[in-house]
């Protein structure tokens, strides 16, 4: 008979209401029909209960995340309940545009490996593998991309209710069927524990999914399907420990690769320290240990196989990204210590929202009270052995460390420094709790009347006063604590009040239990009961109470509106519909004005780029994404467009040379660029308007030059240089195309020499900080800017030290932030005259850290330097920008066709020499010239150069993901090996039992 002495409290199944019945022992009648009947009937209900048992526990594990999320988003006003969009942080600038690009490769109006639209043309599948390729997303086919943000709403519903289901199904076959031998019997014992205990999993369950990482980083939305495959994976490593299954943790470890390939290296991760933790305990193994290592090793290494398909073209992809950063070395980056050890805990304090930035080094950790409570009684749990206990210490120490060596957190995070949201890998650290509650809760039943209340009561005592002290550090010691006080009470009386539930609940079951064995009556058998039922109401109702209290509180950051961005998509699709062809129909647009403004709430660009114009079908710079190939980053710093950060590339400001040579024939700015008449045919945005440029070469243009330039910090010599180059000319030719005007501070033209020279120590106190520059152009032409000292281009992580710029007393941009380090446009400007530049710090306080550790405030970056160290100012001769784009064989260059992944064009070449596609270059793509192929190289270290001979010349360009088809073909070979492997491994077990 299956032992129902599994549970946490007291059984209530509807088998243990029955006196002696609740044993399994029926009283035979006499007649034998009767006991027939009466055996058929116990059957039937034991089969129902099978299935009805866990399934009421799985439809309440999806049920209580979702029904406290709903409440929540209505009372809130987030769709679909009302206006509010879920989208937060990177949601609206980033990944809602990437599913409005998803919705049109569904429908066939894009492309999954390429896209011309993302930063100039980029590769798409890495990104598509980082952010889109959860199988939730097959939703998106029934939405458009002005409803992405209803789409939002749905797949956060549906994923944390997703993220309960199978933590749950961890907790049930790890700990309500542990002997179980197969799934049928494993099915049967965990139907056959009592309620209580399978409450307690589905209370654990719901505390994991509705954590405030889920909810807190649920911006991160893909990084929700390693949330739900973590436990998928552990159940797939104790079945593996525990019988010798490899199946499960093939498909989990696998799945979560395809599904999310970074939170899948992740779970990948955690099978790891859980294997050796799980093989620590197993004392039964002995001499098996070793082939179960084997065993485990090699599953683990068919399931990465199988998911080469993804990991392959994405690691060459970032290998040329944001990847380029990472190594060995990461680890020893940085400080040693990311925080205080007795800061820890406070991390878990409710109402906690996580700090997005790594400077503000919160990550999202708060979980329910009772988990917590749960977690700190397995320490005290005499029940659970000695060498298990110390186990588990060490499991949890090892996932706890993270959140204090920051070397470790860099290696969960795959080896590469964390930009923002700190440790990403908080839900596997949630997850080992959750799981060392369950065991200690479902143990308790275990031990002696006499002291399992104390020792419920010590368990949870030690949580408390760890955290009580956590608090009192930060709050007293270092003046630093994150939360009110009112939340640390908060906190402190869920502590106190889930130990003193769980204390009570533990000897009321014993109490029951006791009564159980001695055969009393029904009715003295009730009083324990019904307590029992009691305090199991009062327990479910403070759980669901602190948890919808949490979920407001993760989610009341909601501010923005869902029909603002579809207005906006819509008012960006009627401009770039509109706007005039470039030379054979091709436009690439240099778009200074905010994409996603939700009425104003969304703010400009000065921040980062979004992926708005993913969706608008034209070449742009704006792209805001991890897996932007690096070398197109780099030039487009060279040439001073943006700088290079793990946020992408971005068009803040016309930049007249560059636009020329990279083919940028319309612009979007609320003033005229250089050089630039107006598109009347275009629909304007705002006081956004479209402008053609008239300087613009086309896509592609023969050189006879080098096409490399050594490039320096100066924007403006490299774009002299990189021009001149494309023109055939001498380096001298470089020198005739800006002419430096005279700048100093205001006050000393004023005649007030010397007034800055301790701005640095009387900014702060100033009611104006602002420092005042006099610029005198020495010829006629644009004036061009450039801010080195606030840009700190070494910073990789972010930008430098935010200011306000205005010209004249005019407004031109926010500068110095990470998505405004560029050249700016100040205006035409004539000899003689002489222009006001006035910049304003955001924050006289802020402070810019560098990879070094080192700082740079706004004294040293602004009012310490001179003038002309501070202030880069350069003067277009337009004239001669003209005179060398002349010199450029560009006339024999025709466009066939400018496809995602696919560009023909045919050029009849002057003189044998390099055809510059303007182009990012990258290692997937391939050329033919009159049907031969030809090898690329990387023009100016970014763009497209093809050797041309004399005459006509048909070209074709094709890109293919690298990787994806050794990719393909591994993942192929590691299914078939595992299946092979399998199946003989079957047929062998099978003919060991017929012999």
């Amino acid at each position: 008979m299956v032992s129902v002495r599994l549970g946490l409290f007291l059984d209530l199944t509807t088998s243990s209401i029955g006196g002696i019945c609740s044993k399994g022992y029926y009283l035979k009648g006499p007649y034998p029909s009767m006991d027939i009947a009466r055996n058929a009937d116990k059957a039937r209900r034991s089969a129902l209960r099978a299935w009805a048992s866990p399934a009421i526990c799985y439809a309440s594990a999806l049920a209580i995340p979702f029904g406290i999320l709903l409440a929540t988003f209505a009372l809130l006003g987030i769709y679909p309940f009302g206006d509010v969009s879920v989208m937060v942080h990177d949601m609206p600038v980033q990944y809602a545009d990437y599913f409005g690009w998803l919705i049109q490769v569904m429908h066939g109006e894009g492309n999954l490996l390429y896209s011309n639209a993302a930063g100039l043309g980029g590769g798409m599948f890495s990104l598509f593998t980082y952010y889109l390729s959860s199988p939730f997303n097959l939703l998106a086919w029934f939405y458009t991309p002005e409803t992405v943000p209803q789409l939002l709403s749905w797949l956060t519903l549906l994923k944390v209710p997703a993220c309960a289901a199978a933590c749950l199904g961890f907790l049930r076959g790890r700990f309500l069927a542990p002997e179980a031998a197969t799934w049928r019997e494993a099915r049967a014992l965990a139907a056959a524990a009592p309620a209580t205990s399978q409450g307690a999993l589905v209370l654990l369950s719901c505390a994991y999914a509705l954590s405030s990482y889920v909810l807190g980083y649920a911006s991160n939305i893909m990084w929700l399907d390693g949330v739900i495959m973590a436990p998928c994976a552990l159940l797939g490593v104790w079945r593996l420990v525990q019988r010798c299954s490899c199946a499960g943790l093939f498909a989990a470890a696998a799945g979560a690769i395809w599904f999310n390939w970074y939170t899948g290296y992740m779970v990948c991760l955690l099978c790891v320290p859980y294997f050796l933790y799980e093989l620590a305990r197993g004392t039964e193994l002995r001499e098996r240990r070793l082939r179960r290592c084997m065993r485990f090793a090699a599953t683990m290494a068919l399931a990465v196989g199988a998911g080469i398909a993804v990991l392959l073209p994405t690691a060459l992809s970032l290998l040329g990204g944001k990847g380029a950063h990472a190594g060995l070395t990461a680890i020893l980056e940085g400080e040693l210590f990311a925080r205080n050890p007795l800061s820890v805990p406070d991390l878990f304090c409710i109402g906690t929202t996580p700090g997005i930035t790594t400077q503000a080094n919160r990550p999202a950790m708060v979980i329910s009270a009772f988990a917590l409570v749960g977690a700190g009684t397995f320490f005290a749990n005499k029940a659970i052995a000695v060498r298990d206990r110390v186990a588990g210490g060490v499991f949890a120490g090892f996932m706890l460390a993270s959140l204090v060596l920051p070397a470790l957190t860099t290696i969960w995070a795959g080896f590469v420094p964390e930009s923002s949201y700190t440790n990403r890998n908080g839900f596997a650290i949630l997850l080992v709790l959750v799981m060392l509650a369950a065991e200690s809760l479902l143990a308790l039943r275990r031990m002696p009347a006499r002291t399992v209340g104390v020792r419920a009561a010590v368990g949870g005592g030690i949580v408390l006063a760890a955290f009580a002290v956590s608090a009192a550090f930060l709050r007293f010691v270092k003046h630093a604590l994150p939360q009110k006080d009112e939340l640390v009470i908060l906190e402190c009386l869920l502590l106190a009040g889930f130990t003193v539930l769980i204390a009570a609940l533990a000897l009321v079951g014993k109490a029951a239990e006791g009564d159980e064995r001695a055969h009393i009556a029904a009715k003295r058998a009730a009083a324990p009961k019904a307590a029992t039922c009691a305090l199991c109401a009062l327990l479910v109702a403070a759980f669901v109470g602190e948890q919808a209290f949490d979920t407001q509180a993760q989610l009341r950051k909601c501010i923005y509106s869902v029909s603002g961005y579809a207005e906006d998509l819509t008012s960006l699709e009627d401009t770039y519909s509109t706007l005039s062809a470039g030379q054979d129909g091709f436009v690439r647009v240099g778009n200074t004005s905010a994409y996603w403004s939700n009425g104003g709430k969304g703010g400009g660009k000065d921040n980062g780029p979004d992926n708005m114009a993913l969706m608008l079908a034209y070449s742009t710079f704006d792209h805001y994404s991890s897996t932007q190939e690096s070398r197109i980053q780099e030039l487009l710093r060279n040439l001073g467009y943006s700088k290079v950060t793990p946020f992408g590339t971005y068009y803040m400001s016309p930049n007249t040379v560059a636009d020329a040579l990279l083919g940028v024939s319309s612009i979007i700015d609320d003033g005229q660029p250089a050089a630039a008449q107006a598109d009347v045919s275009a629909v304007p945005r705002g006081s956004w308007r479209a402008w053609r440029n008239e300087l613009a070469l086309p896509l592609g243009w023969g050189t006879a030059g080098t096409v490399q330039v050594s490039w320096s910090d100066d924007p403006f010599a490299n774009q002299a240089a990189m021009l001149a180059d494309a023109a055939g000319l001498d380096e001298s030719a470089a020198e005739s195309l800006f002419a430096a005007p005279d700048v100093r501070d205001a006050d000393e033209l004023e005649g007030a020499a010397g007034a800055n020279a301790d701005a640095s120590s009387s900014a702060g106190a100033d009611a104006d900080a602002s420092r005042q520059f006099a610029i005198t152009a020495q010829t006629d032409g644009p004036l061009l800017l450039f801010f080195p000292t606030l840009y700190l281009d070494d910073i990789y992580y972010e930008g430098g030290i935010a200011c306000s710029l205005s010209v004249d007393g005019a407004e031109v941009q926010t500068i110095g932030r990470r998505g405004s380090c560029n050249i700016v446009y100040a205006g035409t400007v004539f000899a003689g005259q002489t222009v006001t530049v006035k910049l304003t710090p955001a924050n006289t306080a802020q402070v810019a850290y560098h990879d070094d550790g080192s700082t740079t405030t706004v004294d040293e970056a602004l009012y310490q330097p001179s003038a002309e160290e501070v202030v880069k100012a350069q003067v277009l001769n337009v004239g001669e920008l003209q005179n060398q784009l002349s010199r450029i064989d560009f006339d024999g260059f025709a466009l066939s066709a400018y496809e995602n992944g696919q560009i023909a064009a045919t050029f009849t070449a002057d003189r044998d020499e390099t055809l510059v596609i303007s182009q990012p270059y990258e290692d997937g793509w391939t050329a033919t010239v009159n049907g031969q192929p030809v090898e690329l190289q990387a023009a100016y270290d970014g763009l497209m150069g093809i050797p041309v001979q004399t005459g006509d010349n048909v070209i074709e360009l094709r890109y293919l993901t690298p990787g994806l088809v050794p990719g393909m073909v591994v993942s192929i070979a590691s299914v078939t090996l595992f299946g092979i492997w399998r199946i003989a491994a079957r047929r062998r077990s099978m003919l060991q039992d017929s012999e």
